[in-house]
């Protein structure tokens, strides 16, 4: 419109009169209460998938240095200083198409930041060092001690997120199993039938997913039975509907980590601009707007 009016085919612009449209975030940026963080904590601990995939020490730096989940991974032994009680931030670690895992500068200036770790934090690290180490591998590696992909990590911590509620949902999750594999189908043709997620069905037969009578029924419409046929499914879906403890932790993902180390160093009475630079935001309103 500014263009039509330089150039005389309208005299004014209505859209100059216009006020940009303000909508609230579908899921606003929330931080795990206390209680939350040690139930997470005890979680990822007792999981044995999560330990495997070395979910709990990462998830206690991040929740002990705000630091981006790329950020972490890396990190390398020699960027620690446990006597000072420091980690030095200075790379990300993205995925590249074409060129595979690249261990990268942080975007600004800010990003690059040393870190004074708490003390629960400094433990962990000492605790992973007893094991072992070499000054230019990654404090989290991989497998063959390199680096990690995040979008695996994120994955995985999606999953460990999804945690078995009850035993009457693992059981549900069996059944439903067995009643796929009597079939001959797989997962994926299970989802491509339906038009779902292959990562539901997994969630759903390994009893780390919510379920309800309508999402059993239209799962096991392909396996040509119904639902009100089946008494003993019917029953275990009743208990695996009952609400279980951890379900308090299915909403989190890692944004809420730093969104939970923003919020404890604001109740701390940190300034804007000491979380701003705790967490590598060059602006102070970002760090205002969502702590």
């Amino acid at each position: 419109m500014s263009l039509a009016v330089r150039y005389g085919a309208t005299a004014i612009n209505p859209v100059r009169e216009v006020d940009s449209i303000e909508a609230q975030p579908q899921n606003p940026p929330r931080a795990l209460t206390g209680e939350e963080v040690t139930l997470l904590r005890k979680h990822l601990a007792d999981d044995q998938t999560a330990v495997t995939a070395d979910l709990p020490d990462l998830t206690a730096f991040m929740l002990g240095t705000g630091v981006r989940i790329g950020e972490s991974l890396a990190v390398l032994w020699s960027q620690a200083d446990l006597e000072a009680g420091t980690i030095e931030i200075t790379h990300t670690i993205v995925r590249v198409k074409g060129d595979g895992l690249l261990r990268k500068p942080t975007k600004s200036r800010a990003g690059q930041r040393l870190l004074h770790l708490p003390h629960w934090a400094i433990a962990v690290l000492r605790t992973r060092e007893a094991g072992g180490i070499r000054l230019d591998e990654p404090i989290f590696p991989d497998t063959q001690r390199g680096f990690r992909d995040p979008n695996n990590v994120r994955r995985s911590l999606r999953t460990a997120l999804s945690p078995i509620g009850s035993t009457a949902r693992r059981d549900l999750g069996q059944t439903l199993r067995h009643l796929r594999r009597e079939t001959g189908m797989t997962r994926k043709q299970v989802a491509d039938n339906l038009t779902w997620p292959q990562t539901r069905i997994e969630l759903i037969e390994t009893g780390r997913i919510k379920v309800d009578h309508e999402m059993i029924a239209t799962l096991i419409q392909p396996y040509g039975v119904q639902l009100d046929h089946l008494h003993g499914l019917l029953a275990q879906i009743h208990d695996a509907t009952q609400p279980a403890e951890s379900d308090k932790l299915a909403w989190i993902r890692s944004h809420a980590l730093r969104k939970t180390t923003a919020t404890a160093l604001d109740q701390a009475g940190h300034t804007a601009r000491q979380i701003a630079d705790q967490l590598g935001q060059a602006k102070v309103s970002i760090t205002q707007d969502t702590t």
